[in-house]
């Protein structure tokens, strides 16, 4: 994994043992920088289109890898990439490309070896230039994105938004269309859609509107766009075939664990969505033909050859599909739960490994993903991957009517999805159970020897709904760049927000010490009112921030805000602002500043709480501190959600969501003195009452 930026900033990853934490910083970047930016900008803009930048057609047709193999340090992996082109057997221009298909990923790992191989920049730039017109265009946006996120000399590089470079995976085909029609009309610029009109949410409302789905109530948070953000950039940043040996960059520390931990936080934060809409919790998917039917679900997509996203009947019963069929999914299972049981697995050299330690739910991880990391993905295969491949091409499962791969089938989709989230609770259900198996935290295990909690204080907590702008620019062809810089089409979608604001922690210490600081958000009552016990709550709590502290000696006070956590990250800017402001530096009309903490993968900042109601939502607030432990120092924004990454250290040395990642049998031993919990209430408000206040 790469970040936008060099990683300097501590806010929350690894509660290393440092004693200075370094400060977020900016500072102007050089005419090299702007110089890559713009390049990157250019090559991913319109993507859908022959490039129209003169720049870039310049490269693309004077430049040849097969004349430059000495500039590569994979010169085989260059040499099939073209052979296969050369021979019509990639994958064709506007097809859909899908990372479960595996004779789409395998080509795709091909072009990212050829650009991340490049020996300098200008190599890198010249093949993605040369390439970005030739090659199916799913293949090399998946490619170019994570070989800026790797490359060393792409690190202050930021990509734009991937609801801007292929809208169509992120807007309903009605918007578009009619955005497209208004344009082609010849009205007046700028053109903006109001999303609204074509989304019936409950975030809209406040009181619950008739759908005859109730999981429609939930489209402002599964259709948000910022979610669907973070699911793709957690995806480029931990690419299954991705191994650090092979790329000759640092391991992605507790891999296997991180992903366990990122969707067990992306299903919690979705059941207190559910909670806040008076839903039930969410039951993981069934193979079976007497089990839960399937929702339908109409995902209103299209891709941009006009081929619609499949719909799914309500009850569709899944059956076999050519990629995995059930008995095979079954069979990893039961592999995973025999390993789980046993507290052992067999690597591929029949080497017993145990899981029963601390290394057992970072090895566990990586077998369900089936990630290169994996002990034996021969034998253990993905039962992530293959439940997503089952379900997501449910409707054609032999591809007999030629069907386009379902939104399940892409990263950029999934979330929009109810039945991903049932998919996710299954394998959610195996960490559940090998988690059960481990001993129960003690008492003094979960104390910190002379540190008290004394008492929380939180600000009134409010939700709401704003409008949120971006481009829907890429959408539409243009003939040249003079076109493409004076048009605006815009698209303005309602979105959850909250108002900022922020917890202050009385503690009472009799030492000074450097500590860790972990704020847990959860349910108090179930969706029919009755309260929670402790062991109940924390398997649905989501980690809100966690940050290091210098801890005085006597009593202080730890105050923080919700903008500074580190389990979120804002919004992108827009491309155009981008492409503008990249310019505009370039011209030296004025700076263009790089974040240190600037990172690509994290939580959305707007959805860090689940919506309110008018009444108030109550919620469970939990406020932990421990020693503040681990061997390196590397912090920073969106590690919560998405880890340290590939090529960084050690992190923190607690077990993700600890202490709520075990059992808990008896409160009265769990709660100790650096434990504390708060009852907290959630409020959901219109806009013009959050701008009277």
């Amino acid at each position: 994994m790469r970040t936008a930026t060099v990683l300097v900033l501590a806010l929350v990853a690894a509660f290393a043992a440092a004693s200075v934490i370094p400060e977020r910083t900016r500072k102007v970047a050089d005419k090299e920088l702007l110089n890559k930016q713009r390049d990157i900008l250019r090559l991913l803009i319109r993507v859908h289109q022959p490039s129209y930048v003169a720049e870039v057609l310049e490269v693309a047709q004077s430049f040849n890898p097969e004349e430059h193999l000495d500039l590569y340090k994979d010169q085989e992996a260059v040499k099939k990439l073209l052979a296969l082109y050369r021979a019509g057997e990639l994958l064709p221009r506007h097809k859909p490309f899908s990372v479960v298909y595996k004779r789409h990923v395998k080509q795709a790992v091909l072009v990212f070896d050829a650009l991340y191989n490049a020996v300098d920049y200008q190599t890198f730039y010249k093949t993605a230039a040369y390439l970005r017109d030739r090659i199916n265009e799913g293949q090399f946006i998946y490619a170019l994105s994570v070989a800026v996120l790797y490359r060393q000399d792409t690190h202050d590089v930021v990509l734009p938004p991937p609801y801007e470079i292929y809208p169509e995976f992120f807007v309903n085909s009605e918007i578009i269309h009619e955005a497209t029609e208004e344009y082609l009309q010849g009205k007046e610029l700028p053109i903006t859609i109001n999303a609204a009109y074509y989304t019936n949410s409950s975030a809209w409302y406040y009181t619950y509107p008739q759908v005859s789905n109730h999981e429609q109530l939930l489209n402002y948070f599964t259709e948000d766009i910022g979610l669907s953000t973070f699911h793709t950039y957690f995806n480029y940043e931990y690419p299954v075939w991705f191994s650090a040996s092979k790329y000759g960059v640092g391991v992605a520390p507790r891999r296997g664990e991180i992903f366990y931990y990122y969707l067990q936080q992306l299903f919690n934060r979705y059941q207190l969505e559910r909670l806040s809409n008076g839903l039930p919790p969410v039951y993981p998917i069934d193979y079976d033909v007497h089990g839960k039917p399937l929702t339908g679900y109409a995902p209103q997509l299209t891709y941009h050859n006009g081929i619609p996203f499949p719909s799914r009947p309500e009850g569709l019963v899944v059956s076999d599909v050519d990629l995995f069929d059930i008995e095979m999914v079954k069979n990893l299972e039961r592999r995973l739960l025999d390993a789980i049981d046993l507290g052992v697995a067999f690597d591929e050299n029949i080497n017993k490994v145990v899981l029963a330690d601390n290394d057992g739910i970072d090895i566990l991880g990586n077998l369900i993903s089936g990630n290169k990391d994996s002990i034996n993905r021969k034998y253990f295969g993905s039962l992530y991957l293959g439940l997503r491949a089952l379900f997501g091409h449910v409707v054609d499962p032999y591809h007999k009517y030629n069907v386009a791969p379902g939104v399940l089938e892409h990263f950029e989709t999934a979330l929009r999805d109810p039945a991903y989230y049932r998919i996710v609770a299954r394998v959610i259900e195996l960490f559940r159970h090998y988690k059960s198996l481990l001993k129960t935290y003690t008492r003094e295990e979960l104390t910190f020897p002379g540190v008290k909690i004394e008492a929380v204080d939180v600000d009134k907590l409010v939700t709401y709904v704003d409008d949120f702008v971006f481009d829907l620019n890429s959408a539409v062809e243009v003939p040249n760049v003079e076109v493409a810089k004076k048009l605006d089409i815009r698209v303005r979608q309602p979105r959850l927000n909250h108002k900022p604001f922020s917890v202050r922690v009385s503690v009472d210490s009799d030492k000074a010490a450097r500590v860790a600081v972990r704020f847990y958000l959860g349910p108090k009552y179930n969706y029919l009112g009755r309260p929670l016990s402790v062991e109940e709550r924390r398997q649905y709590l989501v980690e809100i921030d966690r940050f290091p502290f210098d801890l005085p000696a006597g009593k202080t006070v730890i105050e923080r805000s919700s903008r500074d956590s580190s389990a979120v990250v804002p919004d992108q800017t827009i491309t155009r602002v981008l492409l503008k402001k990249v310019e505009d530096a370039i011209e030296g009309r004025e700076p263009y500043y790089v974040d240190s903490a600037h990172r690509h993968c994290g939580f959305p900042e707007r959805l860090l709480l689940p919506k309110g109601s008018r009444q108030g939502l109550p919620l469970a607030l939990y406020v932990v501190i421990t020693p503040y432990g681990g061997d390196s120092l590397n912090t920073h924004t969106g590690y919560i959600a998405c880890g340290a990454g590939f090529g960084y250290q050690v992190v923190d040395n607690k077990p993700y969501g600890y202490p709520f990642d075990r059992v808990i049998k008896s409160e009265t031993d769990f709660f100790v003195p650096n434990i504390f919990y708060k009852d907290v209430t959630v409020f959901h408000k219109k806009q013009e009452e959050i701008n009277k206040a």
